[in-house]
């Protein structure tokens, strides 16, 4: 068969630069952190920011298009036929390439500022640059096989990341929750590429896609639904969601990394990526883009009953990611993928400004104990607002204005109104429970010096133990209590998220202009373009009915939480909320209990069943069994051993009687 690949053949030692740069700096942090100490975090943010630089000087190749061959791509070497593992440089690959240089080199400058003071400060880098870099093994591949193995690596590093505080138990629990719930989607990934090997012969992504069109209907339904089950489990979709909550245990720098650009948008990388298959699949299409319209309104819904600043975030990450897999899942790629790109500026922004709160408040996560923030902390304000803009998607002012009516208005195009419904109401659901956080946590009078037993909130408290495993220095600081906010965070904090504000505000007008906006030129060659009817409702009348959804869930917000009337009795107000929250959100739609039911305890109950019983009965029993018996038989045949010189003779006249016999009733067939 001959190889399609897709990218111009060719040398670029940049894409190698840029690729094993994250893991030079993994390993040098790794093997020599206690002796780099604080240096490691420049050392792994300056690599990042150098891959990020490499990345945009492979602006040229990576988009370039010649005979038929789009971006630039890299050979490595060859295993067996059909196994060809190189590096591809695409548009696609190039914009994930950019965000998780970028806005990871961002995250890292924050980082250092953050994790200050932290006993494993170096350790805390180098998972974070091996993070870097199996996220970029897993978008530049340019085969499955490559793809899946930065997929598992991604899943290391992130269980790494979360349970890096190893000491919290529930931090070690939400690693290996997460862990768990992602290799199951590898395994998905897994039998895809075996149906795609005993289809096409090869693992290369030209292969696969070359012979879109040829494959059994029913064969390419099953090698969709086996992909979608590892991005369903990576970005955190129903069913495979419930893992994503927990992991706001690890360091809010590891939230913003991986939660907000980078490893949850995975899923949506990967649908983008095989769009020539769902393309030639309605169902696969149908299942996708329900799928993510149902984990974006459940996830916001359910970041209406959270009061962990970061749990609100983590729920809105959920509900984001489902607007871009509905986007990819219907065949509105560039918009799908126009929300993630619009996304990992914004939401990285919000994490990284609740991680000046947090910081600011001696990592008090609880809403109901801030208020008042505004004005003594105005760049975190300042930060925070231009976020919930651009989340909630007020017109103009935000970069998720553009992206999610791109979304929302591709799933009107492509026929499927329920979904262009479900997406007009998400919005407005999101422009509420965030705006909700924002006046919550900035607005009115300061409740941190409340007795936290009033309002029925739990904090975790790890006696004796800083809560970043950090020094003598650091358990002081733990120690001086909620009562008021400190000295505001040091510059390099300030610096990522100051930065982070221009592309969440501006960014989004890269997609103004319809089909003749730079974002449709820039993929113009990426996705298919099917000839599509023209949508019973414009772009202009989606973006006002969406606009207004928006201000009914700001207003909404505003009189339940910003009035004088709320604020006068706010500690009252939220008290009541706590009590009258319905089961069926705080305990997140009994997703965890429906799973801890069907595989937890299952699994748990056949451990028991063979460990008492069929392990010492049966499979014990039977080796006990077979020792017996050869005992036994052993102990027959020396019985036969009498050394007599007449008893071996009686037994071999025994023996010829025998045959004698034998031959002559039996074989030789004695008739009557």
């Amino acid at each position: 068969m001959t190889h399609h690949v897709m990218g111009v053949d060719g040398s670029y030692p940049l894409l190698l630069v840029l690729w094993l740069l994250p893991l030079a700096g993994a390993i040098l942090a790794w093997a020599f952190g206690p002796q780099l100490k604080t240096a490691a975090g420049w050392i792994c943010s300056a690599l990042v920011g150098i891959s990020f630089i490499c990345a945009v000087a492979m602006w040229g190749p990576g988009t370039q298009s010649v005979s038929g061959a789009l971006g630039a791509h890299q050979a490595l070497f060859s295993w067996l036929p059909g196994f060809d593992f190189g590096l591809l440089m695409d548009p696609l690959s190039l914009l994930w390439t950019l965000i998780i240089t970028g806005v990871g080199f961002l995250i890292h400058l924050y980082s250092i500022g953050y994790m200050d003071g932290d006993r494993a400060f170096a350790r805390f880098f180098a998972y974070m640059n091996f993070f870097v870099f199996a996220m970029l093994t897993l978008v530049l591949s340019d085969n499955f096989v490559g793809l899946l193995v930065g997929w598992g690596l991604v899943g290391l590093a992130s269980y790494f990341l979360i349970g890096f505080w190893f000491f919290k138990p529930s931090a070690v629990a939400a690693a290996r929750k997460a862990f768990v719930i992602n290799v199951a989607g590898d395994v998905g990934i897994m039998f895809a590429i075996f149906m795609i090997v005993a289809s096409v012969h090869s693992t290369a992504f030209g292969d696969a896609f070359a012979f879109a069109g040829s494959y059994n209907s029913g064969w390419l339904l099953a090698i969709c639904v086996c992909l979608f089950i590892g991005a369903a489990a990576k970005s955190a979709q129903i069913p495979l969601h419930t893992w994503l909550p927990d992991a706001m245990e690890g360091p809010t720098p590891v939230s913003a990394l991986i939660h907000a650009a980078t490893m949850v948008t995975a899923g949506v990388y990967l649908v983008a990526r095989c769009a020539p298959l769902w393309s030639q699949n309605h169902d696969a299409q149908m299942l996708v883009g329900t799928i993510g319209a149902l984990t974006a309104i459940a996830g916001a819904i359910l970041g209406c009953a959270q009061w962990d600043i970061k749990r609100i975030l983590a729920y809105s990450t959920m509900s984001q990611i489902g607007y871009m897999i509905m986007g990819v899942g219907v065949g509105a790629y560039e918009g799908g993928v126009a929300h993630f790109f619009t996304h990992a500026f914004f939401k990285a922004q919000l994490f990284l400004g609740s991680g000046l709160i947090i910081h600011a408040l001696n990592n008090e996560q609880d809403v109901r104990r801030m208020g008042g923030l505004m004005k003594k902390m105005p760049f975190a304000f300042i930060a925070m607002l231009t976020g919930v803009i651009a989340i909630s998607g007020i017109p103009f002012l935000g970069a998720g204005f553009f992206s999610k009516d791109l979304v929302i208005q591709g799933a009107l195009e492509h026929g499927h109104p329920y979904l262009y419904a479900v997406g007009i109401i998400t919005a407005g659901i999101t422009a509420y429970y965030m705006c909700r956080l924002l006046f919550v946590t900035f607005f009115g009078s300061y409740r941190g010096d409340v007795d936290p037993s009033e309002l029925g909130i739990r904090h975790p408290e790890l006696a004796g133990t800083p809560a970043h495993g950090a020094d003598q220095a650091e358990a002081e600081h733990e120690g001086s209590g909620h009562g008021q906010a400190h000295h505001a965070p040091a510059w390099i904090m300030n610096v990522p998220v100051a930065i982070l504000i221009v592309p969440t505000v501006l960014i989004g007008w890269l997609m103004f202009g319809g089909d003749n906006s730079p974002w449709a030129h820039f993929f113009a060659q990426q996705f298919p373009h099917p000839q599509l009817s023209p949508a019973p409702i414009g772009e202009g009348v989606t973006g006002l009915i969406t606009f207004g959804a928006v201000l009914v869930g700001i207003a909404v917000a505003w009189w339940r939480y910003a009035t004088a009337s709320a604020q006068s009795r706010a500690v009252e107000r939220l008290r009541g909320e706590s009590i009258r929250m319905p089961g069926i959100l705080t305990h997140a739609y009994y997703f965890d209990l429906a799973l801890d039911l069907l595989f937890v305890r299952t699994s748990q109950l056949f451990g028991t069943i063979f460990g008492r019983f069929f392990d010492p009965q049966i499979i014990d029993g039977a080796v006990r069994e077979s020792a017996f018996s050869a005992q036994w038989l052993g102990t027959l045949v020396r019985s036969f051993q009498t050394g007599l010189l007449r008893a071996y003779a009686l037994l071999l006249v025994v023996g010829v009687a025998a045959f004698m016999i034998y031959y002559a009733v039996i074989a030789g067939g004695v008739h009557p």
